[in-house]
């Protein structure tokens, strides 16, 4: 079934890019989704892509390294890295991102500290891509597609063809790909988020806060930044999906103002290892305690990365509502749980969140609060029983979700 469907999904991320004739494009991808790779490929070269570069996100190669390579070896990248990243800089490429490994388990049990200190080069190196990325100066798209071995960590079945086809019935749905245009269904989904974003801005949001079972958190917004949902621009207006599946609307908070506890309702790929249970306190914009009952000394290693990696850069609101969340399932895989329930991200803010960010110097954005970091991780802990306020710069105070749904 996964199979036959292929094509459609391939059309639906290369017409989500949106891109020009003669841009280039990066797919990342592990070796499991070649079939798909190869099918959006063929797309975006019908489309007039002017060349496609795929980079192999291998798990079981990196796996090799972190266990075999020798200390001193872990932290080297060669230079080319560098250099290819800042040429696809200047010529604008477009990026697709195929976000799931084949096997979600597969660097459990991993020396977190050999871990980071491999990861930490790299996402250095990345670091300036990576910014541009999320300023929106290109389009890009970070997607999912099933696997005999996502599958059965999902379903709890085997892995093998039946589970994956079973997966795709569930995601499917999601993806709007049941639909007779699935671009449409996700332009008319993306105008409805975008109108919520709109509401959002019009309150003049000064703090939220958020009270559940295990929470109650509170964080102040930045007063340049707005909220986002659905599409994005680039510079010259050309509109894109950066994330399909899409269901939140989300903003920049001050990273020096999160205060409070909170307790995770998701899994949470972290460093390739699953981290369950998690909970979170808060003073003064950091993360002074937490605990998990499953990948502690991963998140743990993820915290100690730099020191905008123990700040939120990111909070996100998702109404229970959403599809994703009604599947009643778990997939660990943040993109997927992510857009199941309201989260919040430690790491670097999205610039494109913040007016005028691009003029900003650094010393400047460090004053206004937006958290700056190589890295960007998103935690669920929206749930039914989850209820958001909010106060505005008057002073008014009022309700934005009651027990997970919107109440605006």
């Amino acid at each position: 079934m996964y199979r036959t469907d292929i094509p459609s999904y391939a059309e639906l991320i290369v017409k989500s890019l949106n891109l020009e004739l003669g841009q280039s494009l990066l797919i990342k991808s592990e070796p499991v989704h070649w079939p798909l790779v190869n099918q959006v490929a063929r797309e975006a070269y019908q489309r007039g892509a002017r060349f496609v570069q795929v980079d192999s996100e291998h798990g079981e190669l990196y796996k090799a390294r972190i266990e075999c390579s020798r200390a001193e070896h872990l932290s080297y990248q060669p230079r080319f890295e560098a250099t290819r990243y800042s040429e696809m800089i200047e010529d604008g490429w477009a990026l697709v991102s195929i976000k799931n490994p084949d096997d979600p388990d597969l660097l459990a049990g991993m020396d977190a500290a050999r871990n980071l200190t491999a990861r930490k080069t790299l996402l250095e190196i990345q670091h300036p891509w990576r910014k541009q990325m999320q300023s929106d100066r290109f389009p890009w798209v970070v997607v999912a597609a099933p696997t005999p071995k996502w599958a059965a960590k999902i379903l709890g079945s085997a892995a093998d063809e039946r589970s994956v086809d079973d997966l795709w019935r569930i995601m499917k749905p999601i993806l709007r790909l049941d639909q007779a245009d699935p671009y449409q269904a996700w332009l008319s989904n993306s105008n409805r988020l975008a109108e919520r974003a709109q509401k959002l801005d019009l309150l003049k949001v000064s703090e939220l806060i958020f009270e559940g079972p295990g929470t109650d958190l509170t964080l102040g917004l930045i007063r340049q930044a707005h909220w986002i949902g659905g599409s994005a621009q680039t510079p010259d207006g050309r509109r894109f999906f950066p994330n399909i599946p899409t269901e939140e609307v989300f903003t920049a908070p001050d990273a020096g103002s999160t205060r409070g506890t909170v307790r995770v309702t998701r899994p949470v790929m972290v460093m390739g290892e699953l981290v369950d249970n998690a909970s979170f306190r808060f003073e003064e914009g950091r993360v002074v305690e937490f605990d998990a009952e499953r990948g502690r000394d991963a998140l743990a290693a993820f915290l100690d990365a730099d020191a905008g990696s123990r700040s939120v850069g990111e909070i996100a609101l998702v109404d229970v509502e959403s599809p994703i969340f009604q599947s009643r399932t778990v997939f660990y895989n943040i993109l997927y749980d992510e857009n199941a329930a309201c989260h919040f991200a430690l790491g670097s803010a999205y610039p494109g969140c913040i007016d005028g960010y691009q003029q900003l110097s650094e010393s400047r954005r460090r004053e206004l609060g937006i958290n700056e970091s190589t890295q960007h991780t998103d935690f669920m802990f929206g749930s039914e029983e989850l209820t958001v306020r909010a106060r505005g710069h008057n002073g008014e105070r009022f309700e934005i979700m009651r027990q997970g749904r919107f109440a605006l």
